[in-house]
Parts: C-alpha cells; structure tokens; sequence
C-alpha cells in the first residue's frame, strides 16, 4: 500500500505541475505543432504525452526519462498505434560521450510457431509476436535514464484512470478496423465518449511497483500467457522469459556534410535511407528545383532501387547474412544510378525478380526528445496494424501487436522460433560536424524511410525551414506494388501529371506518414508536430 501510495502522489503531481514556463503547441491547432525553445523541446503525437514529456524534463529528467514518460502515455492514449504489447526500436545520442546508439525492442515469434500457421494472414492473439515494449523501455531508462520507473509511469497511471477520451481520429481509427479488417475494437466508441482504462490502470499500476520483468517473468507474465493461449495464440512462458531488447551499433550513412545515425536490421528502413543517398550522391539535386518533376522522378526511381535490395536482403540479422558493405557502397550506388532512366520510369520485373517481403501495417508512433544536457532521443513503437491484431488481453486492458504478419513466405524474412520480423521503423538522428543537427521519424509502414529522406533533403539540400519540410507534399515508391502513392490534397495537379506521363502509374492518398522532428539551430530547438493527424510539439 505504502508503494501505492506513492504512485498515486506521483500521478497528482503530473497534473500540478505549473506550466507558466513551458510552450505547448498542438498540431491541430497550429497547422503542425511549431515550438521554438532555448534549453529542451519535443515532439509526440498527442498533447497529453507532450504535457507528461515536458514536465519529466522540466523537474530534472532527460531525454531518456522523457521516452519513457511518453511512451507509457501513448499507450494509454494512443491504442491504436501504441500499447505496452508492441515494440520498437529507439535511437540515442549520448551528450557525455557523443556516442549513438540504437535499441531493438523489436517483437519476436514465438518458440511454438509453424510455418503452416502462418501461410495465411492471422489476426487475434495468433498474429501476435511476443511484446518488446516494456523491455525496451526498461533497456533505455536502466542505461541512460535518472527518474524512478515509479514515477515515469505515474502520468499513464493517472491517464488510464481518467478513461478513454475518444477523438475524431480515433473514432476514425476505430472504423476503418471495423470495415477493412472486421476487427471489432472498442465496442460502443464513437467521438466524444469517453471509455473506461480501469483494467490498464491496474496492470500499469502493478508494472509500475513491480518492475519491468514481472510483464515477463512474474504474475502479469502469467496471465498474460493464460489469456492468450485461450484466445488461440502460441506464445509461452519461456518466450516472454528469454526476450532481450538487444543494444545494436547503429547505422551510420554519410551524406554531404552530415552524418545519418539509425537502426540497423531486423529493419530494413536504414539501408533503404543509405542506398538512396549513394545512388543520388553525385547528382545535383538541388540544381534540379525543389519537387519538379525531374528532380522527383530521380528520387523515385532510386526508391524503388533500394526497396528492391531491402525486399532481397533484409531481415533478423541473427538467422541471416546481410551483405551490409556491399549494399551501402558507392559502387552499389553507382550502378543504380546507371539504371536509372532521365525520362521514364522503369518497371521493377525489368530489375529484379518479384519481392519477397509482406506488405507491413502502416499503425505506428513516433516521438523525438532533446533535452536541456543535449541529449536526443528518436523512437519508434508500433503494434503493426491498427489496434494490432484485433486482441485486447482480458483483465489487463491492452491489445497485442499483429507482428507475425510481417513475416514473409520466402527467406530471408521468412518465419522461425525467435526470430524478429524485417520492419521499416527508421528513427534517425543527423549530425554534423559531430552535434546533432536533425532528428526524426514518422509512422507509414513502408512509406517511413521514403519520408523520412523526403524531410532530410528538403532541410539538408532545398534549404527549407523544417515546418516547411514537414508540411510539404509527400511522394512514396517502392519496388510493389508500383504506383507511385502521392497526397491528393497537396500535391500540385502538374506534378502529378508530369510524372505519370513519365510512367509512374499514380495512386492518390490522403495521407503519408506523422513526422515528428527536432531541428538543433543556434540558439534554440524547433520542434515540429506533423498536421496530417494532429499532435503537439513543446520546449522551455
């Protein structure tokens, strides 16, 4: 009760704090959440994990802290995105020893998994890897953080408490896995109704006093497993048991002056962001103009180049060989480059054979964090598809992610006991001359590594301020499908136009991706929160 009593102190105090000396700026309300700030800022996807980000810094927290804050709070505010039964990965920059490093908290099959279940999609507790979320975030705070795990927790706490509030994106989120997926999640939401998280507040209450390793050793392991094996999926004790967030040297590309930092396999979204830069490295992309066609279609093509080595090549490094240095070298770049056709497009059958890997759920999150030390963090968690596969745990009051999904039916990415599935999550962190200059990420699936090199160059190459980089029109090309996907509502007719004259068939979206990003100039920290679906971005 005495720990209890804590928490609960702890939960009063995240909405006490006093706010005179903190700038909040919600997306929804500011066509994308600006925030410029002298000492520490930050960018999430919703206010209310900003709020709880802000005040972890402002009370002597750092960035690691703040991860952890908000990602608890995401998955109280954001479970269709988010929950403590996903995973991720995170990239950290060290201010103390200038040093980056990465964090794979990425889902892992399950050690009774057969390839037979799996020749099919699954939804349900079947489609679930077992959850990395919670290790990973113990990994970050053990290594780099200060503040207790009691009081990172506090503010989900108090927010599960409150209840469910359901928001028109939500409410959105909500219908859309009603009607593309026959997902029924949340029964009875519907804009403004608030539901009740009391079972989540129970469950993050209990994690919060007994540590991370009861999610994987402990009571919580124990029911975790019993529901799940009832609802007619496969993960098991000594999967939960043995799971690790793994530390992993990061991934470092080079670009002009800058140097590029992000996660390496089991994602694939880095080597993508690599090949890309190496093929377009002696091109005058600047030369070419700010999105013209021609510029454009260069990009696009060199795009679909490294998705198809990505397709080939990519997944767990544990059960596979990936020609790294091959992929990421000038020559491979070059010969690319030769492929390319000014003109017109090229089909990817006239490139390579058909890819190998499965289309990935596109429902993730993303959030950036610099703190007053100069300390970054970029992380990324995701459940796969929205609300993941469709399965809340009964009596702890979060849905499981759908990961198995992301397997594919041939190698290298294909499914194994304990394997990590390829993923596109691609946080990044760029410095230059040794300091960070930009960091970043996005949600999108396979659209996260063409954003993320879409913002990069219009700041790095165009020179547009990073609200200007965010807000600009996106352009998304993989190896297949072929379409080239675009944003209906901001992306120029001609353009669009030019570039299918090109032969880039063209496939209208309403959106592409949720870029959350901090841009280090002298003197102060912009931090943008994307308006494609709303957010905020803070600092003090």
């Amino acid at each position: 009760m005495k720990a209890e009593g804590r928490i609960n102190k702890l939960a009063r105090f995240f909405f006490i704090l006093p706010s005179a000396f903190c700038i909040l700026h919600s997306a929804a309300a500011y066509g994308g959440g600006v925030s410029n700030s002298p000492h520490a800022a930050l960018s999430t996807s919703s206010p209310l994990a900003t709020k709880a980000g802000l005040s972890i810094l402002q009370n002597g927290g750092n960035a690691a802290d703040a991860a952890v804050a908000i990602a608890f709070v995401l998955s109280a505010v954001e479970p269709q995105s988010q929950t403590i039964g996903g995973g991720g990965f995170a990239v950290y920059y060290d201010a103390a020893t200038r040093a980056v490093w990465t964090l794979d908290f990425r889902e892992t099959a399950p050690l009774a998994v057969t390839r037979d279940a799996f020749a099919k999609p699954v939804n349900g507790a079947l489609a679930a890897g077992v959850p990395g979320t919670v290790a990973g975030l113990d990994a970050l705070r053990q290594k780099f953080g200060t503040k207790s795990w009691k009081e990172l927790l506090a503010p989900a706490i108090a927010l599960s408490r409150e209840g469910l509030h359901v928001d028109a994106q939500l409410a959105a989120d909500i219908d859309a896995a009603k009607r593309d997926r026959n997902l029924a999640v949340l029964d009875g939401a519907s804009a403004g109704k608030t539901i009740a998280q009391t079972e989540l507040a129970t469950t993050l209450q209990r994690l919060a006093i007994r540590g991370a390793r009861d999610f994987y050793e402990g009571s919580l392991a124990s029911e975790l497993i019993e529901s799940v094996h009832d609802a007619g999926g496969i993960i098991g004790y000594r999967d939960l048991r043995d799971y690790k967030a793994i530390w992993r040297a990061p991934l470092k590309l080079h670009f002009g002056a800058y140097d590029l930092y992000t996660v390496p396999p089991p994602s694939g979204g880095g080597v993508v962001i690599g090949e890309v830069l190496n093929i377009l490295a002696n091109d005058d992309l600047g030369a070419l103009g700010f999105q013209t066609p021609r510029m454009l279609h260069l990009l696009l093509e060199a795009e679909r180049r490294a998705v198809i080595d990505r397709d080939k090549y990519l997944a767990d490094p544990l059960t596979a060989r990936i020609p790294y240095r091959e992929l990421l070298s000038r020559k491979r770049g070059d010969a690319w480059r030769k492929s390319i056709d000014p003109a017109r497009a090229i089909a990817t059958a006239q490139l390579t054979e058909p890819s190998a890997i499965s289309a990935e759920g596109e429902h993730t999150t993303h959030f950036t964090i610099a703190d007053a030390h100069g300390n970054v963090a970029s992380v990324t968690i995701s459940l796969g598809d929205d609300f993941g596969g469709g399965f809340v745990v009964p009596r702890l009051g979060f849905f499981l992610n759908d990961a198995m999904r992301d397997f594919s039916a041939k190698p290298p990415n294909d499914v194994a006991a304990s394997k990590r599935p390829a993923s596109s999550l691609s946080p990044l962190i760029v410095l230059r001359d040794d300091k960070p200059f930009l960091a970043l990420g996005t949600r999108g699936g396979s659209t996260i590594p063409t954003t993320i090199l879409g913002v990069f160059l219009d700041v790095a190459v165009f020179g547009k301020s990073l609200p200007d980089a965010v807000e600009a029109p996106r352009w998304h090309q993989q190896a297949a499908p072929e379409e080239l996907a675009y944003e209906r509502e901001r992306a120029p007719k001609a353009t669009v136009d030019a570039l299918n004259a090109m032969g880039h068939g063209v496939n209208a979206r309403d959106a592409i991706g949720d870029v959350h990003a901090i841009l280090f100039e002298k003197g102060r920290l912009v931090a943008v929160a994307d308006s494609r679906r709303g957010g905020a971005a803070g600092g003090y």
